[in-house]
């Protein structure tokens, strides 16, 4: 088996074999700079640009938005769901939990931080075709994608996306909002 370290910021490949004791140098030519964007540059002062390091201890639980059923809470981590810009949040679901199907107008990205959560697509709620997604796991839902979730015990997961967050449900008798 072999390892390879790639060092494209010196022009370097370090290729390493666990076998054999020598180490193989070759020389790679350095990207052309002439063609690639320039980094991008901040506009804000680095004290604005300091995000706090959140904790358990530190995460702030309140009552889910009236969006979604009742039972859930969300911890609000970073940015502001409601408004435009990046947002990031926490979702608790309890045992049995379920989220029918529905849609949001951006991208959301779903990390699962704990629990098993079955996240499956499309305008019925099938578990068949569910993927069941555990701690760690990351899925991107793209916009206006319809999608539905249920928690199999505890879930906590993490949304990452651009506000305003909403959802749409497939099926308005869904909406916990009209009931």
């Amino acid at each position: 088996m072999r390892t390879l370290a790639l060092a494209v910021g010196l022009g370097v490949i370090v290729a390493c074999s666990p076998a054999a004791t020598t180490t193989t140098t070759t020389t790679a030519p350095a990207p052309d700079v002439s063609t690639t964007s320039p980094a991008p540059v901040a506009t804000t002062s680095p004290a604005a640009m300091v995000t706090p390091i959140m904790l358990p201890p530190g995460v702030q639980w309140s009552p889910a938005p009236a969006s979604l059923p009742t039972g859930a809470r969300v911890a609000v981590i970073d940015g502001d769901p409601s408004k435009e810009g990046l947002f990031t949040m926490r979702l608790w679901m309890p045992n049995d939990y379920r989220i029918p199907p529905h849609t949001h107008p951006a991208y959301e990205h779903i990390t699962i931080i704990s629990g098993v959560l079955h996240l499956g697509m499309g305008n019925a709620f099938t578990m068949s075709g569910a993927d069941e997604l555990r701690q760690g796991a990351f899925k991107v839902v793209a916009p206006n994608m319809a999608h539905f979730v249920h928690a199999a015990g505890e879930v906590v997961l993490q949304l990452h996306g651009m506000g305003p967050w909403s959802l749409k449900y497939v099926n308005p008798a869904d909406d916990p909002r009209t009931r």
